[in-house]
Formats: C-alpha cells, structure tokens, sequence
C-alpha cells in the first residue's frame, strides 16, 4: 500500500524524467460551490472577488456573542433562513456597497470563500447529514437560494429565482 510521500512522488517528474515543456502542474483544488475539483491553470479569481472580506473578518467580539444569542433563540435552522441570516449579516457589516455590487455579479455563483463560509455557518445548525458530514444535497440549494434572495433584497435585483422549498420528487 503506498504512503501519502509515495503519492505525493508520483505527481512530481523524478530527474531521469523531466516534465515536457509546457506542462501544467496536477494541482487539485475543491470547489464548494460546484461539489468537485478542479485542476488549477484555469481563470483565475478576480481581484475584486478575491477582497470581498469574509463575515468572520468583518464581526467585532460583541455582534459574535449576540449573532449565537440570536442564532440559538431565533433562528429555526431551515435551511432557507439560514442562509438568509449568513448574508444579512454579512451584508449590513459591509463597509462599503461597491462589495455589494460585485457580489451580485457573481450571480448564481458564491465566491468560494464566502461560500465555505455560509456552509460552515449552516452546519452549526445541524444540517449536516449523518453520512459523511456533508450537508445535503437539497439544502445546500435551499442555503445559497436564501443568500441569494437577502442579497437581492438588499440590492433591489429581480432575479427569476427557483422555488426556494422544492418538494422532494
């Protein structure tokens, strides 16, 4: 069975074997937002979306205790709502709007960070499915729908959104 430093030697060209010219590297990164990896070498994030600041930088210690105050007496942990918690949160401790309006943009895509972000957020919920601590399928829809629509409200895109609580077929 071979080990991690095995592997790990595999994706590099040993000396006697140099790499061709004009290889890329087999560098995998996990995208959240799409459920799988992909190889880097592609386009790159944007300068904007990669300064859209995360909710955890943008909380003081005060609004961190009284977001799990809120979260443990007012929040009923449908997915839906989660999500529209995460981004009014996020959206009012913006310093400026101009984050706002590049976040839109982005629509229907969550910028990664932002995204691990608000599924980390829900699994505090318990949304997590027993197998394989992931969230499920459904409601990781029903998470990023609510994000969408509290950041659609906020502003004032109409958007033709799907129905935020689809009955399971």
């Amino acid at each position: 069975m071979p080990t991690p430093k095995d592997l790990a030697g595999l994706a590099r060209p040993s000396p006697a074997h140099p790499a061709p010219a004009g290889a890329q590297s087999a560098t995998l990164r996990w995208s959240s937002d799409r459920g799988w990896v992909e190889r880097t070498g592609g386009p790159q994030e944007s300068p904007e979306t990669a300064a859209l600041p995360m909710l955890a930088q943008l909380t003081t210690a005060e609004q961190r205790w009284a977001d799990r105050e809120e979260d443990i007496t007012a929040v009923s942990g449908d997915p839906f709502e989660v999500g529209q918690v995460f981004a009014r949160r996020w959206t009012e401790r913006l310093a400026t709007s101009a984050h706002l309006g590049h976040l839109s943009g982005e629509y229907p895509r969550i910028p990664h960070r932002i995204d691990g972000e608000l599924l980390r957020y829900a699994a505090r919920f318990g949304l997590l499915a027993h197998k394989d601590d992931q969230i499920d399928e459904h409601d990781r829809y029903a998470i990023r729908a609510g994000f969408w629509r509290e950041v659609d409200s906020r502003t004032g895109t109409e958007r033709p959104h799907a129905d935020d609580k689809t009955p399971d077929a």
